[in-house]
């Protein structure tokens, strides 16, 4: 017997989650980038810079998500319980 069954839809606060996770992901891809720079070349000026420069925007994508992670459970704990 097949039944048709919908997933349940996300609460406010599980699309929230879902996106501040994509942004972790996005700090991590970011961040493998960065060291993927040096694979090839560790030892010139240009792929450190390259790197240093790839990094920062990596490490500001995870402050961004860790900030927004903390808004997300600012709201649940001032939040009221049903």
């Amino acid at each position: 017997m097949s039944q048709d069954r919908k997933p349940p839809a996300l609460s406010p606060v599980d699309d929230e989650l879902a996106r501040n996770a994509a942004l972790f992901l996005e700090a991590d891809r970011l961040e493998a980038h960065a060291y993927s720079l040096l694979e090839g070349d560790s030892t010139s000026a240009v792929s450190w810079e390259r790197f240093t420069e790839a990094k920062a925007r990596a490490d500001a994508k995870r402050v961004e998500a860790q900030q927004d992670l903390l808004r997300i459970r600012g709201q649940l704990l001032n939040s009221p319980v049903p």
